[in-house]
């Protein structure tokens, strides 16, 4: 678990670091379109403070939002509170010593399983009974949560990039009502690397935001300052994951870990799956890019790694395509 920055005194002054890092598969093409842009887009501006014709349908999408994480949270603090405590009473679950990665993915992966028997009416009765009544105080989230989703799609679908949203498999409405809730209208940017740095997708210091989450993946602790300088939300990067991760089952159709006997290649073509769609290309070519440069890392690491630079790609065309349709109604 990531340690908690202390919180800055208000009579501190707040220093700026000029440079967040880079990324170097696709940061310099995002600076030259900051720069191409004419605006200095400062990470201060408010999203959905403007924006174009769009400004209140926006800023409505955002407010349906708004609410449907308030219900999220209700949903997820329920959830969560089962979990830990089938994790401490039925597996191996050991918070007083130190876990590997895989002993702790092995521990949740087997209060997962036990929670999903006791949906089933198998298990321990005092398990059944509490997985029951957990279902049960948690109707009244679920429907408001589905109303508030269903009401912020149903804005997004007047939005004229919808349109463009629709030639991309695996990514819809629901989606863009989402990314839009997050940051707003997408005119308030810019370049897509400001949309990135609002969603949790821009690098600091080499890393992912993500990678400065884990304890095993990132080289070193951030200080205060740092963590303050370069915040990151990981409930809104959990949001952008589920999107990209939605995306790609349709953008990459199956797998081979291996070649069969006599096949002289893969029959996908490559052994992370037959490519969809351009964003499925991303993933695949992300995928075998760091099977060479690192080999160390885990499948997850490495599958959390494409995700990310393909959702990066979809949302640099995202926020390309929305001001391309601002500037022509402009004219």
């Amino acid at each position: 678990m990531l340690e908690k920055p202390d919180k800055p005194k208000k009579s501190a002054p707040r220093k700026r670091k000029a440079n967040l890092g880079h990324d170097t598969d696709v940061t310099h093409e995002g600076r030259a379109e900051t720069a191409a842009a004419g605006q200095t887009g400062g990470d201060a501006q408010i999203p959905g403070a403007g924006g174009g014709p769009y400004q209140q349908l926006c800023g409505d999408i955002r407010a349906k939002c708004r609410w449907r994480r308030v219900w999220m949270k209700t949903q997820h603090k329920r959830d969560r509170a089962l979990e830990s405590q089938i994790r401490r009473t039925e597996t191996d679950w050991s918070p007083g010593e130190e876990m590997s990665d895989a002993e702790r993915a092995k521990c949740n992966k087997e209060a997962m399983a036990i929670i999903a028997k006791a949906r089933k009416g198998e298990g321990k009765p005092e398990i059944v009974g509490a997985v029951l009544a957990l279902d049960q105080a948690r109707e009244p989230a679920d429907k408001m949560e589905a109303k508030y989703k269903a009401e912020a799609e149903k804005l997004a679908l007047q939005l004229a990039v919808q349109e463009w949203i629709e030639t991309v498999h695996g990514a819809g409405a629901g989606g863009l009502a989402t990314i839009i809730g997050e940051t707003g209208s997408l005119s308030n940017y810019s370049g897509p690397a400001k949309v990135w740095k609002r969603l949790g997708f821009a690098p600091y210091d080499g890393f992912a935001g993500s990678t400065w989450k884990r304890d095993s993946w990132r080289p070193r602790n951030l200080t205060s300052e740092e963590w303050i300088e370069n915040p990151f939300s990981g409930a809104r990067y959990a949001l952008m994951y589920s999107i990209a991760d939605s995306m790609l089952r349709q953008q990459k159709e199956g797998r081979d870990k291996e070649r069969k006997e006599g096949d002289p290649e893969y029959r996908s073509g490559t052994k992370y799956g037959e490519q969809k769609g351009p964003f499925g290309e991303v993933y695949v070519k992300r995928r075998l890019h760091t099977d060479v440069t690192h080999p160390e890392w885990t499948a997850g690491h490495s599958h959390a790694d494409a995700l990310r630079i393909m959702m990066k790609e979809f949302l640099k065309q995202l926020w390309r395509e929305w001001n391309r349709i601002e500037a022509e109604r402009e004219k």
